[in-house]
């Protein structure tokens, strides 16, 4: 486990959104950011003008060797790569050090490198989305009371938790062979959500006159509300909910006829819905079943 002495000192790879917004909220909360490395010169220097640090770079081989903690913010594909590189950096004592990336997908093994040189490994993922368009103060607004997803071992745990209470939010621990179905979890909440209200902007199009997709959000901001106060199975409402077989057969006729795609959308959905509504005991065994066969009967043609 890292030194007492710098385990407020934070080396940061990886100037993007996500490494950004972390460096500043963990600069605010009183640690010292002690180097900013990023493949572009010009984003480590402006994140490093962010955080009051001195030493930023485009080379690994500048990470500073006061840093008791490694945040690697980068894409996937790239972990393993920096991992490496990290290892063979005589300045550093890895025995001393904590190093923990932020993707939500891979395990800490990705930093496997790292722990054969004795430093403490795990991932720390921020439940959240993280928006291009999003400014960075914005984003680190919304990363208040914000959870995290943990997964590594025991002697990363305490680090994380200490860094996770200084960001303002709550950790989560995810099982290293789940992390994974963790992560498919995460896209469904968000990007998958995100096009849900695409299909519903698309049919707002067809519909025209006034009807916006903004004219929806109430509906989905109670309908989200509700799903987290009671259960999905308890907050599910319309025409699935209530075994209204005459008006779903009459929704996937004209998606047949207007939009395929959504049509397969709708029927793949209203079958999840129909498990949602037998498990909430909202529909009689018989309206399940007649539901159930009119859904799987209008597969869409290829």
């Amino acid at each position: 486990m890292p030194k007492m002495e710098n385990s407020t000192a934070i080396s940061i790879i990886g100037a993007g959104k996500v490494g950004s917004t972390l460096a500043l909220l963990l600069h605010r909360a009183g640690y010292r950011i002690v180097s900013v490395i990023s493949r572009r010169k010009s984003s480590a220097k402006k994140l490093a003008r962010l955080v009051g640090c001195r030493n930023y770079s485009d080379s690994i081989s500048d990470i500073a060797p006061a840093a008791g903690i490694i945040q690697i913010a980068a894409p996937d594909d790239e972990l393993s790569t920096i991992a490496e590189e990290l290892a063979g950096c005589p300045s550093l004592d890895f025995s001393a050090v904590a190093a923990f990336h932020t993707s939500g997908s891979l395990t800490s093994d990705e930093l496997l490198p790292l722990k054969r040189k004795e430093a403490t490994t795990f991932s720390l993922h921020p439940i959240q989305t993280f928006s291009k368009s999003s400014t960075l103060s914005r984003q680190a607004a919304m990363m208040k009371n914000g959870f995290y997803g943990f997964e590594g071992p025991s002697a990363g745990l305490k680090i994380a938790r200490r860094l996770v209470r200084a960001l303002n939010g709550s950790l989560v621990r995810i099982p290293k062979e789940e992390k994974i179905l963790y992560h498919i979890a995460c896209v469904f909440a968000s990007n998958y959500l995100t096009s849900l209200l695409g299909t519903v902007e698309d049919l707002a199009v067809r519909v025209g006159g006034d009807l916006r997709l903004s004219h929806f959000k109430p509906l989905v901001r109670t309908s989200m509300e509700n799903a987290f106060l009671q259960s999905p199975a308890m907050a599910l409402t319309g025409p699935v909910a209530r075994g209204s077989s005459r008006i779903v057969e009459l929704h996937l006729d004209v998606l047949q006829k207007t939009d395929k795609q959504i049509a397969e959308l709708y029927r793949q959905i209203g079958l999840k819905s129909l498990s949602l509504a037998a498990a909430g005991k909202s529909l009689s065994p018989h309206a399940v079943k007649k539901l159930k066969r009119m859904l799987e009967s209008h597969r869409s043609e290829k």
